[in-house]
């Protein structure tokens, strides 16, 4: 029996298609996508550069699939092209849960995790993360204060982090990360070593920021389309 497999879609949109792909996401909000194998599905928008400016050439489709047939089949249907139409540029990573922990809107779609692909997996293969996380009201300010602080400790390891994306479902809420990082040493090295992730991750606790967090690491088991690339590339050389 074939493993539940993870895809993210990301869209960047010609200028004169952005007014229909801002309004896919109150039709998305309105009546969620409905297809066979379909688990979990989210669209969401992006800010500039992690930041509170809407980007609104760029939407990120995460779905849960109960295996690759499902998945493959998805570029094929009436949805995947609305979301296609007016695209300037576009990419689809495939991705497989190595370890998962919180919840998104009450449940966690990236569970159970697949015996094959718990930590350790190709040890030398590119790596997903996502977070995750609604916002306390009261903590908006202090949360979005250390954006910043955030974004220039990714910076300082662009060297090993192939893609990153901020989105989400509702600004300024409702926020997401989306890092794909050369190898897991890479990760281990921004989460536990020298950046000072893990101070962060520390306030979010003391200042309890969030109302609900989901965190989540996945193998990328393959990467479609001229935006990743740099992901195609490494993987070919793995």
């Amino acid at each position: 029996m074939s493993s539940p497999v993870v895809t993210v879609t990301v869209f960047h949109y010609r200028p004169l298609a952005r007014f229909h792909a801002f309004a896919n996401m109150g039709r998305f909000l309105m009546k969620p996508a409905r297809k066979d194998g379909l688990l979990f599905s989210k669209l969401m928008g992006s800010g500039k550069n992690f930041g509170l400016i809407p980007d609104f050439s760029t939407y990120v489709f995460l779905a849960v699939w109960e295996n690759d047939t499902f998945a493959d089949a998805f570029s094929q249907t009436h949805t995947y092209q609305l979301l296609q139409a007016g695209v300037a540029q576009s990419g689809t990573l495939y991705l497989r849960p190595q370890r998962t922990h919180g919840l998104w809107n009450g449940q966690n779609p990236f569970l159970p995790i697949p015996q094959a692909f718990t930590p350790g997996h190709l040890p030398e293969s590119p790596v997903a993360v996502l977070t995750r996380a609604t916002i306390h009201s009261f903590a908006l300010l202090d949360f979005w204060r250390h954006v910043p602080q955030a974004r220039q400790r990714l910076h300082d390891h662009q060297d090993n982090l192939l893609f990153g994306i901020g989105v989400g479902e509702v600004p300024l809420v409702q926020q997401c990360t989306i890092s794909i990082w050369r190898n897991s040493a890479a990760v281990e090295q921004y989460a536990y070593r020298q950046s000072g992730h893990k101070e962060i991750v520390q306030l979010t606790r003391q200042r309890q920021w969030y109302r609900e967090e989901l965190f989540a690491r996945f193998s990328v088991l393959k990467a479609e389309g001229a935006l990743f690339a740099d992901i195609q590339q490494v993987m070919s050389t793995n």
